[in-house]
């Protein structure tokens, strides 16, 4: 889950305060982001930019919900001035230099020593959800790791592999992907072969400190008949850095959808396609004259017409 920050003129926030922060703390995204509407800047920001600058900067208010995955912050133009100059530390702005792309944008752009803009932060719409989730191996800078670890363990914890997956990939420093078989195939070699690393894949993620010893034993299944992103990737880009490895399993994700209703489709009771052989095509409604006998529709969708002659 992304976020989105939006610059508002200090006379149009001060005038839309209220329903702001009402619609902050309880309100639909929709009818917030109208009252966004009339903004001077918007700028993405990155799963972690988001969850790092809410948690360190959390003296501004916040609704933090992750199980419904909500995330919204405001800071008022009186506030504005202290939160730019927070947010403009040299220290600070070191330490997220790894993660900061949004948030590097988003200072530079605010006004310093001025109350001529508020700032509102809401979470993003939920469309990235509906993405098809993958099989991957993501590999994550050990310095991004540092400041990104105890969200991932919080969204582990809690059990969103969707929001974990998509934070894991917008700061991974890349990632191998694996068809459903070859999945299967790289869980089943890991078990014959060096069954130690299952651990690794049941714990989904492997930590910098164990890259060294996790990089070896997934070189003993990376066959490039079987693997050959996994291969390539091992031989290439595997000795960059100390990585941590999140191990993607999508049915945990299709698990999570399952549950939701936004995948599932209403069970329906279907028949058999009857095939009629083209001779016997013209011939089938004059016969059917002659017998009595009803012919079944079966309809788009494979259901048949209730008139099946059953009376």
């Amino acid at each position: 889950m992304r976020a989105r920050a939006y610059q508002i003129p200090s006379d149009v926030y001060r005038e839309l305060e209220a329903q702001i922060l009402e619609q902050l703390r309880e309100g639909d995204l929709d009818q917030l982001r109208h009252l966004l509407g009339d903004h001077d800047l918007d700028v993405e920001l990155l799963s972690g930019e988001w969850r790092v600058l809410m948690y360190e900067l959390s003296d501004y208010y916040q609704v933090i919900d992750l199980p419904r995955r909500i995330a919204r912050m405001v800071v008022s133009p009186d506030e504005l001035s202290e939160f730019v100059e927070a947010l403009r530390d040299p220290a600070r702005r070191d330490r997220w230099r790894p993660i900061s792309f949004g948030l590097a944008e988003l200072a530079d752009a605010l006004p310093v020593g001025s109350d001529l803009v508020g700032l509102v932060i809401t979470e993003e719409s939920d469309d990235w959800l509906w993405a098809e989730p993958v099989y991957e191996l993501v590999a994550i800078r050990p310095e991004v790791f540092a400041l990104l670890e105890p969200h991932m363990r919080a969204l582990m914890i809690g059990g969103d592999h969707a929001a974990l997956a998509r934070l894991a990939e917008d700061h991974a420093e890349g990632c191998v992907e694996f068809s459903p078989e070859q999945w299967r195939v790289l869980l089943r070699h890991t078990r014959e072969r060096v069954p130690e690393l299952m651990s690794v894949f049941d714990a989904r993620l492997a930590m910098p400190a164990d890259y060294t010893s996790v990089r070896e034993a997934l070189g003993q299944v990376a066959d490039p008949r079987f693997q050959p992103s996994l291969e390539a990737w091992l031989r290439v880009h595997a000795s960059v850095s100390e990585y941590a490895l999140y191990f993607r399993d999508a049915s945990l994700e299709r698990r999570e959808f399952d549950g939701s209703g936004l995948h599932q489709l209403p069970s329906r009771a279907t028949q058999p396609l009857r095939i009629i052989p083209p001779g016997a095509a013209a011939s089938a409604p004059e016969a059917a004259a002659v017998t009595g006998q009803t012919i079944p529709f079966t309809g788009p969708a494979g259901s048949r017409d209730r008139n099946d002659g059953s009376g």
